[in-house]
């Protein structure tokens, strides 16, 4: 095919052998155009240490392999078919790492443990043996509520070669724009760090939640191991939950946001409330609307 290139050469860009393009600049800006590559041959896109591509977008990405060398935080800045989907490493080694975006379905199916359904637009392949934490995106193109019917059950599937398997994550509560992470759009990172080297390819899915909220509408903290802590059973499933409690008076007796750990003891100011009701009032997806209220009771 033609095309065409605009390139400033000074000692930190330079094309090596088997279509390598290496980037050694520390701030690298796609200002309009495409990086690819074939898919079936070995060229690749690497970014030395501390180099990072800045303000990618659908327009300007990396169709092609990239690959991180000795950076414990990068954000690929991978695409495909004009859609631009990036993952992204922190807290890794200085061990190199390759990904590739795939907007299809993977050809494996095969699914492990708890996970019931898989993306069918989207993967990555990936290469290395960095250890890191990861992160991946979505965006309107990803089409999530196909496969999940709520973001809470949203999980990250690594492939092992053989079946896809479920990799402990939780929302991030930020896509890596910056905006709020919705079912439109957003980011999911992995709970703690994972060996690459044990996967071929990532990708989204789903698990069955018990989404049902359980209140638990009496608090005993006495110490005897019996309903000391106010539980709402499933609240961990809702990150972004706020929870407040009221006395009969109305006035604010406890408040949390970004989520119940389930471990208020009925306590305000550092001493136990007194005997009696008190009034609840639950929001799960913190948009100002409230999903549970009633009222709790309080005894020794």
């Amino acid at each position: 095919s033609l095309g065409y290139a605009q390139v400033g050469i000074y000692g930190d860009v330079y094309i090596a052998a088997d279509q390598v393009l290496a980037i050694h600049t520390p701030a690298t800006h796609f200002v309009e155009g495409i990086v690819r590559t074939d898919s079936n041959l070995p060229g690749h896109m690497s970014f030395m240490p501390n180099n990072h591509g800045i303000a990618p977008h659908a327009g300007s990405h990396v169709d092609a392999n990239v690959v991180s060398i000795e950076t414990p935080e990068f954000v690929f800045p991978t695409g495909n078919q004009g859609v631009y989907q990036p993952l992204k490493v922190s807290e890794g080694d200085a061990a190199a790492l390759s990904a590739r975006f795939e907007f299809s379905a993977h050809s494996n199916k095969q699914l492990s443990g708890d996970v019931t359904s898989i993306s069918n637009r989207f993967y990555w392949n990936i290469n290395g043996d960095k250890n890191a934490k990861i992160s991946l995106s979505w965006n309107t193109f990803s089409e999530i509520d196909t496969f999940a019917s709520e973001i809470e059950a949203l999980v990250i599937l690594g492939f092992n070669g053989s079946s896809w398997e479920h990799i402990e994550a939780q929302l991030d509560p930020l896509n890596f724009d910056g905006s709020p992470t919705t079912i439109a759009s957003g980011a999911i990172i992995s709970k703690e760090k994972i060996n690459f080297s044990q996967y071929e390819a990532l990708t989204l899915g789903a698990v069955t939640l018990s989404t049902a909220i359980e209140v638990n509408r009496g608090l005993t903290p006495n110490g005897d191991g019996i309903n000391d802590v106010w539980v709402i059973e499933n609240i961990e499933n809702y990150p972004q939950a706020q929870v407040r409690v009221y006395n009969r008076w109305g006035v604010e007796v406890y408040a949390v946001v970004n989520g119940y750990n389930n471990d208020w003891r009925g306590t305000y100011k550092n001493d136990v409330l007194p005997a009696g009701s008190y009034y609840y009032i639950i929001d799960l997806e913190a948009d100002n609307k409230i999903d549970r209220e009633g009222w709790l009771y309080i005894s020794e």
